[in-house]
This record gives C-alpha cells, structure tokens and sequence, in this order.
C-alpha cells in the first residue's frame, strides 16, 4: 500500500474542523491518507485586529515548526488542502520543502492574490466570482484547467441567507474535491 499524506491548511477564522475543510479531509481519510490538521488558525468569535499580511507569516512559522519533522520521501503521494490564508501558506511549504514540492497536489480553496505564483496547472482550484480577497478570477485563474468558480459567492463560499443553497455548494464543492482526487490516482 503507497504512503500518502493529507495536509490542512486552515484560513484566518476558519479551522480545519469547519465544513470546507473537514468534509474533505475526511474524503482523504477514506481514501488512506494519513491526515495532519494545522491549528494556527484564530477563533471565529475573535475580533480580528492583525493585519492580513501578519496573520500570514505567524500562520507560515506554525506551519513550519509543525511540518519540520515529517519524512517527505517516505511519502508517495502528498495533497494540501488548505484555505484562504492557508493556501499562501502550502504554497510556500510546497516550494520549502524543494524535490519533494513536485508530488504535492492543492486543493485550494478561496485563495488570497498572493497565492497566484504557487499555483501549477495540476492544482485545484475553488473561489467565488465576488471574493473580495480575489478579484476578477475567471481572468486569473484562465489557464488553469481545475479552476472551479462559484458565480454570487463571496470568499466564505457560504450564502448567509440561504443555508439550503449553502449546503447544496457545500456537496458540489466535495463532489469537485472526490472527482479531482480521482482523477490524480489518490
């Protein structure tokens, strides 16, 4: 049996144990991937007072320190699932961890600008057409074939007013998650 890891990569306010993420790497589990939750996030009932840009970099040093002892070698197939601030973070980590970046597959979901320089053709991608944090992606994201874009939604991919149409985006966005995961041999 091949030797697979799952990374999570959480956003700011928006932990690994919220429905974008948890789902997903659950789906990863199910598919025998060992599955390693980052917690750098900050708490949803906290008022954020950091800038983004801070946020960042404290979120990039606990994934550092957390990831430093895992065996990239050892490893056949490697998935980062991460969102929002999390995906500047697996990036960064993919291109850190240098040879072993190559296997690394994302899954990225609502990606912040900065995240656009660690993208490859082989990623995922899931972001709304009215995310503040990523403007204009049908533009951006053009060339790259996994680039799924949720028309009306904004950056949490949730509807604040319609928790049905929440939960049908909700079951589309893993169904794109399960059929990408298939369709790399994880």
């Amino acid at each position: 049996m091949a030797n697979k890891l799952c990374i999570v990569f959480p956003g700011r306010r928006y932990s690994a144990d919220r429905s974008l993420l948890y789902f997903p790497s659950r789906m990863m589990e199910n598919r025998g991937f060992e599955v390693i939750d980052l917690h750098y996030d900050i708490p949803r009932e906290v008022a954020e007072t950091e800038p983004l840009e801070k946020n960042i970099r404290d979120a990039a040093s606990y994934a550092v320190n957390h990831t430093d002892d895992v065996d990239w070698k050892k490893y056949d197939q490697i998935v980062f699932i991460s969102k929002s601030i999390g995906t500047v973070v697996s990036g960064n980590i993919k291109k850190f961890i240098g040879e072993y970046g190559e296997k690394v597959h994302q899954i990225l979901l609502t990606p912040l600008e900065e995240t656009l320089p660690f993208i490859d053709k082989k990623d995922l991608v899931i972001v709304g057409d009215h995310d503040r944090f990523f403007t204009e992606p049908k533009k951006k994201l053009a060339q790259f074939p996994n680039a799924y874009i949720f028309p009306a939604f904004t950056h949490s991919l949730e509807s604040k007013d319609n928790y049905r149409l929440s939960l049908k985006t909700l079951n589309d966005i893993c169904g794109i998650i399960d059929s990408y995961l298939d369709s790399i041999g994880a």
